[in-house]
């Protein structure tokens, strides 16, 4: 990864973009890949979609999406206090105490998520599984006419978290789930900017998978690729107590996984697992047997239907503050996409 990539993939994963707010990350990504493609362009749902023209039949989409996890406020107390809704899935055990980001006019207004304190508890030994309206966020308003002064209803909310590196290979953030898939897309573009190539490009910045999968749905029926493939954040079992019985053998920094399974393309596969081993790329594989998780599952039946795969990028602590990916996993997602959006031509059978 060179610096202008690393500059695009921290500058992608520090701005917020929660679901169904994601334009100013369609911009970084917009900005990153002007020069490299024939064409660049949004719908009206939101997705970003670089095209680079092949001299071949085939249409193949690599698809990351860009929106994360994320809050909208909901109601404002007498008190000042703020209760929210949720932009995609939490774990709502682990928000209590937690900073957060509330966007409003341009602004960031500091927010802590606040509970109930155990000691106020009584009753059981056990801890309580909390709802989100168990939970608040305190801005130190003396009451809701100071809170409206600062905030509104609808106003959305962001983990407030930094990048940083764990070592030399592994960083932190609030969102690689899923920018990360997002640079994917856009570093393949500008590894093929100067090449000719025979299968036509699209690379898909997309909106919503965390709440709708509006943005896989209406990318793919637009472009109706013959190929698609969803690069996406997956579970690692690296930590511990993680089952491997369950959730299969992935860890950090051994490579992306290759996911198999009903919804996806054993051709596409098989054409993966042979360029990596070509290549000398790293492949972890996973086991997904049927929907996936990703935008893939919104893909793979699209219109007459797609050959579909799913690439991961192997992910600890997902939808938490402190996402931990490898950089090392990123650079061998990018070659081996690259390469494989190379060897594509019109004699590739999809059929079966």
């Amino acid at each position: 990864m060179n610096e202008k990539q690393k500059k695009y993939l921290f500058d992608l994963l520090e701005v917020a973009s929660p679901s169904g707010y994601e334009a100013p990350a369609q911009a970084i990504t917009r900005a990153f890949l002007k020069g490299t493609c024939d064409e660049i362009s949004g719908d009206v749902n939101g997705n970003l979609i670089a095209y680079k023209k092949g001299s071949g039949k085939y249409k193949i989409m690599i698809v990351g999406h860009a929106d994360e996890i994320g809050f909208i406020i909901n109601y404002i107390d007498e008190s000042g206090y703020i209760y929210v809704k949720t932009l995609g899935g939490f774990d709502v055990n682990l928000l209590p105490g937690l900073r957060v980001d509330i966007h409003h006019e341009g602004k960031i207004i500091r927010g802590i998520i606040g509970k109930k304190p155990i000691h106020m508890m009584r009753g059981s030994d056990d801890t309580p599984k909390l709802k989100i309206e168990d939970l608040w966020i305190d801005i130190g308003a003396k009451d809701k006419a100071d809170a409206l002064n600062k905030v509104a209803i609808g106003d959305i909310i962001t983990y407030s978290s930094h990048i940083e590196y764990l070592n030399d290979d592994l960083i932190v953030s609030k969102a690689t789930d899923n920018k990360v898939g997002v640079y994917v897309a856009a570093a393949v573009m500008h590894e093929l900017a100067k090449k000719k190539i025979k299968a036509n490009y699209y690379a898909v910045a997309s909106v919503g998978e965390e709440t709708t999968m509006k943005g896989a749905r209406t990318s793919a029926f637009r472009i109706e690729p013959d190929i698609a493939i969803a690069v996406d954040v997956t579970f690692t079992s690296d930590i511990p107590g993680a089952d491997k019985r369950i959730y299969g053998e992935v860890s950090l920094g051994k490579g992306p996984t290759l996911s198999l399974g009903a919804a996806l393309h054993p051709a596409i596969n098989n054409k993966l697992i042979e360029l990596a081993k070509k290549h000398d790329i790293p492949v972890q594989i996973e086991i997904a047997p049927s929907g996936t998780g990703t935008d893939a599952d919104a893909i793979h039946a699209s219109r007459t239907g797609t050959a579909t795969a799913v690439l991961g990028i192997p992910n600890r602590y997902m939808h938490s503050p402190n996402e931990v990916v490898s950089i090392g996993d990123l650079d061998k997602a990018v070659a081996l996409l690259t390469e494989f959006v190379k060897s594509v031509d019109d004699k590739l059978v999809l059929v079966r």
